[in-house]
């Protein structure tokens, strides 16, 4: 069978495959989500020794080095990850008021005070707990969101996530897809921008210390910072107990123009990184980064 066609089998067999597990989802009630985290992450975590110890090594500079609760933080890891996948399908089948009740939040303020000044706001997150409810719950509150996701294959998989955001009022944006302008547009509108900002997608980057570690960072959010004045507010939204979430927005980072923009851009993206480091230590375990990273 020739590359192209073996390539194009294995992506509609994926696309299925998350169609089927969407439909499934759609049986199970949301509450379960952590007893489904804790089977399908279990058995990932005793069958993949690969992405063990992947995950082992990136957690280990968040936890100071090797210790009695690394083992243990790398196989929660995994049954955060699940719950979070279980919770992505999830979505798109719950309404508004359901989410709602399943949300609390810390820092709200800091978000409703930036938008008041007109400029709209930058939400930047890790790769922590489940980013795609949060997006869907502020959005819930009738806060206008835009994010930029990942493309993914095959194009049918891509456009059925990119539906269902749709239909709890996120718009997505491709990151292949030249975002900066409607990133900018959605600013000017005094909306909400969303974007994943520890691990870089094809973008423009810059060295930062993270976790006493030199790694890369993508510069796109401090970049539209500086480009339209808007405040970056560094966030996490977080599992709770109970299936319940806790959204956590920290307050805005300072700005204000110094030099030349990259030199600006890299002081801001350290500052993203450092604001990080502080969401990832309240819960490491959340942090889903199952690619080497450090």
């Amino acid at each position: 069978m020739p590359k192209d066609s073996l390539s194009h089998l294995r992506a509609k067999t994926a696309y299925l495959g998350y169609l089927g597990a969407s439909r499934a989802a759609s049986l199970v009630p949301f509450g379960l989500a952590p007893v489904v985290g804790l089977i399908a992450g279990g058995a990932a975590y005793f069958t993949s020794a690969k992405r063990r110890s992947v995950v082992r090594r990136n957690l280990e500079p968040v936890l100071d080095g090797p210790n009695t609760r690394l083992e243990a933080m790398v196989q929660r890891a995994f049954v955060s990850y699940a719950q979070y996948w279980f919770e992505a399908f999830k979505i798109g089948y719950e309404d508004g008021s359901t989410l709602a009740g399943r949300g609390r939040a810390e820092g709200l303020e800091h978000l409703d005070a930036a938008l008041r000044e007109g400029k709209g706001a930058i939400v930047a997150a890790p790769h922590l707990g489940n980013w795609d409810f949060a997006a869907a719950w502020v959005d819930h509150r009738r806060y206008k969101v835009t994010a930029v996701a990942e493309r993914l294959e095959p194009t049918e998989l891509f456009d059925w996530f990119v539906a269902r955001r749709a239909e709890l009022g996120v718009t997505v944006v491709p990151h292949d897809d030249d975002p900066m302008p409607k990133l900018v547009a959605a600013l000017r509108r005094n909306e909400v921008v969303a974007l994943v900002a520890d691990r870089s997608i094809d973008a423009a980057t810059v060295e930062v210390e993270f976790f006493g570690r030199t790694v890369e960072f993508p510069m796109g959010p401090a970049i539209l910072a500086l480009r339209t004045g808007a405040p970056i507010l560094p966030t996490a939204a977080y599992f709770e107990p109970h299936g319940g979430h806790l959204l956590r927005v920290l307050p805005p980072l300072e700005i204000g123009e110094r030099g030349r923009i990259r030199e600006d851009a890299r002081r801001l993206t350290q500052e993203i990184a450092h604001s990080f480091e502080e969401l990832i230590r309240r819960a490491p375990e959340q942090w889903h980064v199952f690619q080497p990273f450090f």
